[in-house]
């Protein structure tokens, strides 16, 4: 029953079955090479997205004096909301000499400016009655602050004036428009 007619092989030859089992395994080692080449480079975006995640973390302890929760981002919102509600009501010197300067005519000069956290008093000198009411006028519209006349003699000259300046409220709309 071992006749060589039983033995004979109906596929391919030796030297083809080598010749695809190598194939197969050149085949083989490259997918696993770039596979582990993938595993790698993830790994590496890995680690470099969690000492990114570390350190906005630390920045938002910095930023928020602690521990900043489950939702950092929007406390930082919230923080920031309340600092700009409180730097609306400043007196930012900055903008007020921005107002005094630019509605100033030619005959007024500021000698002082003294301010609090929301007000404060600017003192100077008009060369006539007329260029302190004009002055006046063009004050009143300033957006972001409120004169109002302290103490004016205007009987000499030069008029020396003082005037009360108040921060107006910038969540409010402006005088004089009707809703």
């Amino acid at each position: 029953m071992t006749d060589e007619s039983d033995c004979q092989h109906h596929g391919l030859p030796e030297d083809e079955h080598r010749r695809y089992g190598r194939i197969f395994f050149a085949v083989s080692l490259a997918g696993a090479l770039f596979l582990a080449g993938q595993g790698v480079r993830w790994w590496q975006e890995h680690s470099r997205a969690q000492r990114l995640q570390q350190a906005v973390h630390g920045v938002y302890q910095r930023a928020l004096a602690g521990e900043p929760g489950r939702s950092p981002y929007g406390r930082l919102q919230f923080e920031l909301g309340k600092l700009k509600a409180q730097s609306a009501q400043r007196l930012d010197m900055v903008e007020l000499l921005a107002a005094l300067s630019r509605r100033a005519p030619e005959g007024v000069r500021i000698r002082t400016i003294s301010m609090a956290t929301a007000s404060g008093v600017v003192s100077g000198l008009a060369a006539t009655p007329n260029d302190f009411q004009r002055y006046q006028a063009a004050l009143a519209a300033e957006a972001f602050f409120t004169f109002s006349v302290r103490k004016a003699d205007t009987y000499a000259l030069p008029v020396r004036f003082e005037l009360n300046v108040k921060v107006r409220d910038r969540a409010a709309p402006p005088e004089g428009d009707d809703q």
